[in-house]
């Protein structure tokens, strides 16, 4: 059955590119614009057709940033994954990532993920203050959030302390080495 499919999808991209339209480049447009007016619903089944069609590029991104507004977290961060798999420095992915992370409790994840946008996002060329802002105020408050955490768990020993504190003290360090490179400049 799957050669089926294939020999379908294959003869789809050639009655298209004949036509000098990719089927694939048409449905992820068209995703994007529907996500970026909000129709969210309707974002997620161009995006569904791009994916299916084999255009992946950027198409899980797109859809996980759909997913996560959506509130459906798991599969959100598993559309990352992916779009990390095709992708390994783009740093806004691990940042969106990292926001669903936290929606499901993640707090190591959350953390890593936020000090793998600062490393990739340091390595980009243009640096913005507002979003090296946007990681530290994640950090502080994730580091708030894990304190708060700590005083009010019935099961503390769940709650991870020290190597995560350890991880945000070094994405923060991050954060001011990034900041005096890009003044230097």
């Amino acid at each position: 059955m799957k050669w089926f499919t294939s020999i379908t999808i294959q003869k789809i991209k050639e009655r298209f590119s004949k036509s000098g339209i990719d089927p694939g480049a048409e449905n992820l447009e068209k995703g994007r614009n529907l996500f970026l007016s909000n129709r969210i619903s309707d974002a997620l089944t161009h995006l569904n057709k791009a994916i299916h069609l084999g255009f992946e590029t950027d198409a899980y991104e797109l859809r996980g940033n759909c997913l996560q507004k959506l509130d459906c977290h798991d599969n959100a961060i598993e559309d990352f994954d992916k779009a990390i798999e095709n992708d390994p420095l783009k740093f806004s992915v691990y940042y969106s990532r990292a926001l669903s992370k936290k929606a499901v409790r993640d707090f190591t994840g959350h953390i890593e993920d936020i000090h793998n946008a600062i490393y990739y996002y340091k390595k980009s060329s243009t640096v913005e203050n507002q979003t090296l802002k946007t990681f530290e105020t994640q950090l502080l408050s994730a580091q708030l959030n894990i304190d708060h955490e700590m005083q009010n768990s019935a099961q503390p020993e769940k709650v991870p302390s020290g190597e995560i504190k350890s991880l945000i003290r070094d994405s923060l360090l991050l954060i001011k080495k990034v900041r005096l490179k890009a003044a230097r400049s």
